[in-house]
């Protein structure tokens, strides 16, 4: 049986934020923050937002789960941080004028969804080796990962 768009039973989540809107200066702590670096990993919206996403992981990972059904776990977690008080927004800042902006909802489920599947094949392979009784570990002097040494 396969899915389509549209499905009536998992119809596809409607974007409700548009992106683009006011200029935000201070982003509060329910905010997600769209780049790279400290700053934005160590945001306290951000830290939140990864706990989220890590929780529904194996979920969203599972050889069970149908595409429909990942798109909503990404739109769940992405209305989640939205429904917070004070609401979270999903902001990326304007390097020119450094102030941020609202990249709307269609980006923020893009952005889950990637964050849903990073590290995915690792992820898979500690599940396996979990399942099959293989916990890591390694005989004593052996690294199960490579150093870089």
């Amino acid at each position: 049986e396969k899915e389509h768009r549209g499905n009536r039973l998992f119809p596809s989540p409607r974007p409700k934020i548009p992106a683009g809107g006011a200029p935000v200066k201070a982003p509060t702590n329910n905010d997600v923050l769209s780049g790279r670096g400290g700053g934005v990993n160590g945001h306290p919206g951000n830290k939140r937002y990864r706990t989220l996403v890590n929780s529904m992981k194996a979920e969203y990972l599972s050889s069970k789960t149908r595409k429909t059904q990942k798109t909503h776990i990404a739109a769940n977690i992405a209305w989640t941080i939205r429904q917070s008080n004070p609401p979270g927004r999903f902001l990326k800042v304007d390097a020119s004028t450094g102030m941020w902006y609202e990249i709307g909802d269609k980006a923020a489920f893009r952005k889950t969804g990637q964050a849903l599947r990073e590290n995915s094949s690792e992820f898979r392979t500690c599940w396996r080796n979990m399942l099959a009784g293989d916990h890591g570990d390694a005989p004593e002097g052996k690294s199960s990962k490579r150093s870089g040494v």
